[in-house]
Formats: C-alpha cells, sequence, structure tokens
C-alpha cells in the first residue's frame, strides 16, 4: 500500500514538473511573437503587426501594452472603430499618447464631445499631432470658441496640415476673434482656389472693412449680395463704401437690405438719410433721420442729418431746434454759428443772427458753410447790418472780405447798404461790377433788378429781370418783380402775362393771385379779379377778403 502511494506521489510530481517547462516554453514563444509585432509596427508594416497582435489575443497572451499596440496598428490602418475599442481598454491619466489617439479616432467617428475631451487632455499633456491640433481647431471653432481655434489650427499648419479647409476655418475664426489681418491672408488662398462659399465672401469682404480698407471689400461684399446674403452687415459696410465712392443710389439700395436684415443702428439710417439728400430726395430723408433718433435720441449725428435736410428745405425754426439739442448734447461745431446766423436772419431775427456772427468772430472762427458752399463771417455781419439799417457799420464789415473772396453776394449787400445811404451811384456801381464779374448768375441780375426797382429805375429793372430770366427761366419772383415794373412803366397788360407765368411755376403763392387780380380790376376785368382774390385767401391771404368783400359780393 505504501508503495503505491510512493509511485502515485513520484507521477504527479513529475506531471507538474514537465507543465511547467511546456508553460515556460509557451510563454517564451508568445513573448517572441509579441516582441516581433512591436517591430513591425514600429516599422510600419501595421498590417503584419495587426495580425500578430490578433493571434497573441487569441491565444490568451497577457501584457498590459498588447491593445494599446493593436489599438495603434488599427488607428494607422484606418480601423477607427477597432482602435477606440481596444485604446479604451487601456486608458490610463497619464498616456497622452492613447489620449491623442482616442481623440482623433473620436473626431473620425463623429463622437465631438468625447473627441474634444480626449484632444484637450492629450495636448494639455504635451501630445502634439496635426490632426489632433487641426481637429481640435475645428471643434473649438464649432463650438464659437475662436481665439482657440486660431491657435490650434495654427499649431496645426505648422504640423504641415494645409487642407483647404484649415484656411477657411482659420480665416473666419480670425475674423471673430479681432484679427482682420490673418483672416483676410488666408480667405485670400480660399477665394484663389475657387472653392468660396457664401460665407467666405462676407467675412473677408466684412475683413477689409474693418480694417478701413472699403474698397478692398466691396468686390467680396457685392459677391456675397449676388449670392443672396442675408446678413446685414454685409449690407451695412457695402452700403458705406458705396458712399465713401459717391454711389448714392446703390448705396442706399444696400443700407434699405441692412434695414430689411434687422440692422437696428442708428448709424444705418443717418447714413441712409445722407444718401437721400445727395442724391436729391430731401423731403425722403427725413423720416431716416426721424427713426434714428427714436433708436437713440442722444445720437448728435441724427440731429445734425435733419438739420442739413432742412437747410434746403428752408426749415429754419426747426433747424434752430435741432442745433440747441445737438448743442446741448456736447456737439459742438464752428460752422454752427454760421448756420444758426442764417436761420434765424431768414427768420428775420437780425439782432440773433448778429449774435451768432460775434460770437464766431470772438473765438476766431472768419468762414463757415452751408450746403457745400463757403461763406465769410465777415460778409454775414455785413448783411445783418444791412437788414437793421445800420448801413455804415455794414459797408465796414463787407469791406472787411478779402479780395480773394470776393462773391456777388457781397456786391448785393455792398448795393443794399449804398441804397440805404442813398448812395445810388455807388450801388449801381456795385452791380455793374457784379454783372461783369458774374455774367452767369441769375441772382445778380436778379437782386441788380430789385434795387433799381427800389430806386424807381423800372427801365433798367426790366432789363435785369430780363437777364435773371433768361438765365433761370424757372425763377417765378423775377416774373412778379418784372409784372411790378412794367405796371409801374404803365404795361399792364404784359404785367399779367408775367404774373400768368409766376403762377404757372408757383401755383400757391398767395401774393401772385392777389396782385393779378388787382390788375385785372384794373383792366376792368372783374370776373378774372374775384377769382384771383379768392384765390389768394385760399393760399393764405386772408386780406383779399377785403377786396372780395368791397367788389365781389355786392350785387
Amino acid at each position: 500500500m505504501a508503495k503505491v502511494i510512493l509511485r502515485s506521489l513520484f507521477f504527479i510530481l513529475f506531471f507538474l514538473s514537465s507543465f511547467q517547462i511546456i508553460s515556460a516554453q509557451t510563454t517564451n514563444s508568445s513573448q517572441l511573437d509579441y516582441e516581433s509585432a512591436i517591430r513591425l509596427l514600429n516599422k510600419g508594416a501595421n498590417a503584419e503587426a495587426l495580425e500578430q497582435f490578433d493571434q497573441l489575443v487569441s491565444s490568451g497572451f497577457m501584457d498590459k501594452g498588447l491593445y494599446k499596440y493593436r489599438g495603434i496598428s488599427k488607428f494607422r490602418l484606418g480601423d477607427f472603430t477597432g482602435a477606440a475599442e481596444d485604446l479604451d481598454k487601456v486608458r490610463k491619466s497619464d498616456d497622452r499618447l492613447v489620449d491623442g489617439l482616442l481623440g482623433i479616432c473620436k473626431y473620425e467617428l463623429h463622437e465631438w464631445d468625447a473627441s474634444k475631451y480626449f484632444l484637450i487632455k492629450a495636448i494639455s499633456a504635451g501630445y502634439s499631432d496635426g490632426k489632433a491640433h487641426l481637429y481640435l481647431g475645428y471643434l473649438y471653432f464649432d463650438g464659437h470658441q475662436y481665439v482657440e481655434a486660431v491657435s490650434q489650427l495654427t499649431k496645426a499648419e505648422k504640423a504641415g496640415e494645409k487642407e483647404t479647409r484649415l484656411y477657411e476655418t482659420r480665416g473666419i475664426a480670425a475674423y471673430y476673434s479681432g484679427d482682420s489681418d490673418l483672416a483676410i491672408k488666408d480667405l485670400a488662398q480660399i477665394v484663389k482656389s475657387e472653392k468660396s462659399s457664401l460665407l467666405v465672401y462676407e467675412i473677408i469682404g466684412l475683413a477689409y472693412a474693418k480694417q478701413d480698407e472699403i474698397n478692398a471689400g466691396i468686390p467680396f461684399l457685392k459677391k456675397a449680395d449676388s449670392l443672396a446674403s442675408k446678413n446685414n452687415e454685409v449690407y451695412f459696410y457695402l452700403g458705406k463704401g458705396l458712399q465713401e465712392n459717391k454711389n448714392y443710389n446703390q448705396a442706399i439700395a444696400a443700407y434699405s437690405k441692412a434695414i430689411e436684415f434687422n440692422y437696428a443702428s442708428p448709424e444705418v439710417y443717418i447714413n441712409r438719410g445722407n444718401c437721400k439728400i445727395k442724391s436729391g430726395l430731401i423731403k425722403e430723408s427725413l423720416p431716416d433721420f426721424d427713426f434714428a433718433i427714436k433708436l437713440n435720441p442722444e445720437n448728435t449725428m441724427a440731429y445734425r442729418g435733419r438739420v442739413a435736410a432742412n437747410l434746403f428745405l428752408k426749415e429754419w425754426a426747426r433747424i434752430i431746434t435741432d442745433l440747441a439739442i445737438a448743442n446741448a448734447l456736447g456737439s459742438i461745431e464752428t460752422t454752427d454759428w454760421g448756420v444758426l446766423s442764417e436761420a434765424k436772419y431768414a427768420l428775420k431775427n437780425y439782432q440773433g443772427a448778429l449774435d451768432e456772427v460775434n460770437n464766431a468772430l470772438a473765438k476766431g472762427v472768419t468762414h463757415y458753410s452751408i450746403n457745400e458752399e463757403k461763406y465769410s463771417f465777415d460778409w454775414q455781419k455785413g448783411r445783418c447790418l444791412v437788414a437793421m439799417k445800420k448801413f455804415d457799420l455794414a459797408l465796414q464789415s463787407l469791406n472787411q472780405v478779402q479780395e480773394n473772396e470776393s462773391t456777388a453776394l457781397l456786391f448785393l449787400e455792398r448795393a443794399h447798404a449804398y441804397v440805404g445811404l442813398s448812395q445810388f451811384e455807388k450801388a449801381i456801381d456795385e452791380l455793374e461790377e457784379a454783372q461783369i464779374k458774374y455774367p452767369k448768375n441769375s441772382t445778380v441780375f436778379y437782386n441788380s433788378a430789385v434795387i433799381k426797382e427800389e430806386v424807381g429805375d423800372f427801365g433798367a429793372a426790366v432789363l435785369d429781370y430780363n437777364k435773371a430770366i433768361a438765365i433761370n427761366p424757372t425763377d417765378a419772383t423775377a416774373y412778379y418783380g418784372r409784372a411790378n415794373c412794367k405796371a409801374r412803366k404803365g404795361d399792364t397788360m404784359e404785367a399779367i402775362k408775367d404774373l400768368d407765368k409766376a403762377i404757372d411755376l408757383d401755383n400757391t403763392n398767395a401774393t401772385y393771385y392777389k396782385v393779378r387780380a388787382n390788375f385785372h380790376y384794373q383792366t376792368k376785368n372783374k370776373d378774372k379779379a374775384c377769382f384771383d382774390w379768392r384765390k389768394a385767401v385760399e393760399f393764405g391771404d386772408q386780406k383779399a377778403r377785403f377786396s372780395i368783400d368791397q367788389y365781389c359780393n355786392k350785387k
């Protein structure tokens, strides 16, 4: 019995000894295969390496690096799903290579959040790879993290990445992060490649605009418009560019599109209003300035725009109000004194007009502009003094105007001053000199006629009215003035013809109807006289009612 037990024990020990030898031989063989597979991987023989790694996994071989290396093989062969599965098994907090590869795999698999997580982790730990930087740049861009996107895409470029999307994405991100230079540089490459999208044209055009190179940006903004852009900034800056190039009608259209696409800044309405003024659409400009003020009641440029429009419309009281508001808001310009003086003069507030002139001269300001016409404050001062009948003082101011700044208006005001001093010969001399210097200026001949009419030289006045009308056949006031002179000379029928023409040109002027009515009555044409007196009342001359009651309502 004891012998049997000893024999059994011997066989067990022998078997165990033999098993250890066999196991050691197997393990050593697998280890050699594992090392061989790694060498193949390092040589770039990825398919052969993967085949060996698969066999090792099937044989039950265990090593902490096996799935990592097999994952790398699969990654290199483009099997991102398989690579991600293997690399997920060996993730460690300090393995930036695994995290980097996982980030790229997840990106290729469109698992954006996971990709971003792993790429940030890997790159923060020092991992550097062109694709990793490229993909993280795209992910930052998609998340509107434009500064970070530019940084990563620049690193990707330095690592050798050159794909078109890199430059398009970086260019757009650069624009949104405030780097218009880089935006232009990158997007110019895209435009040259003829692979441009609407967004590329929009952004490169806007980048040029933000760099104050609007002329360079206009072609791109126009291209964006042709591609049916709905970006309100595109149309705002296109409008600005066209406005700077004096293409006012096109600028109006561009600004209108900006407004259509909800560009709500007061500036777009102010700019469109200014373009309308330049295009002669004076009344149409006013709603734009009104709306700009509604959007921002403290925007002084809106008030100034409205002043510019009302200067053409001669809405003097409104001009004074708007300039007072602009000044109260801190916007004071040296030309304001001139505009205010003109407005107050037109409203017959001559002392107020003179005060504005004196304010300007006290500050050393010598000139002002209205509707791009330059005027001397000395001339305006003389003009105010003429209106105030201070003729000697007026001449002193008018004579202060420099010889090279002489204008037709200067001669006319001096002539008015001389008439006020009863120095008629000097007045005539001024007028004749003005006519010689400005032979095509209808205002010169008109005012010359008025002065000659004032001194009773009706024949000479008619001749000057003739010249004024020849130069400007649509001047209703010239026909009216000539009519009065002809009537004073006893030619009432010819006077009526001139008033007919004046009324054709200005059919709402009550004075014209009233005077023509008087002439009709003088020529015993009562029906026409009554018709005209009633028209005069209709258009605001209530005093004409007396004539109607006196001559038309009696049976």
